[in-house]
């Protein structure tokens, strides 16, 4: 019998505090996860279809797929403009409306290019829509160095 208790009493030490850690680490978030915001919600799926069209912006037998990709880079990127970056917030007060306002232009800009790519892809110009493509990632690229908190990656 006493066997029997030091058995459940060592069970008892040992799970106790692995089923504690256990609930720790559902209830935190996983280290690397990144905030889940109204614009990183947008920009994810402004990246899944421009990823799409890297792959096939030269192919002129999918400019139908990329027209539609182009679509939703188009209105994802039309409601991203009108929020602001989670970096605002990380800069002083003096600064914020600044690079609110640069965040914008950006976009707008960002958004022109965009036009531009719809276009090619209608006219089936696919040297001009691959180059458009390629435009439009360094402005991704300059604009995450820019506007995108550390916090996120």
């Amino acid at each position: 019998m006493k066997t029997l208790l030091r058995l459940f009493a060592l069970t008892a030490l040992i799970a106790g505090p692995v089923a504690f850690a256990a609930d720790a680490a559902s209830a935190a978030p996983a280290k690397g996860e990144k905030p889940d915001t109204e614009l990183t919600k947008k920009m994810d799926k402004i990246g899944g279809a421009f990823r799409k069209l890297r792959k096939q912006a030269g192919d002129a037998s999918k400019n139908a797929d990329s027209l539609e990709q182009v679509a939703i880079i188009k209105q994802y990127a039309t409601e991203a403009s009108k929020l602001e970056p989670l970096k605002a917030s990380e800069v002083p007060a003096a600064d914020k409306a600044k690079m609110i306002a640069g965040y914008k232009a950006e976009m707008k800009d960002f958004l022109a290019a965009v036009d531009k790519l719809e276009a090619a892809f209608k006219a089936n110009n696919n040297d001009e829509a691959a180059k458009l493509v390629q435009e439009l990632g360094k402005m991704q690229k300059e604009g995450h160095k820019e506007y995108k908190s550390k916090n996120i990656d």
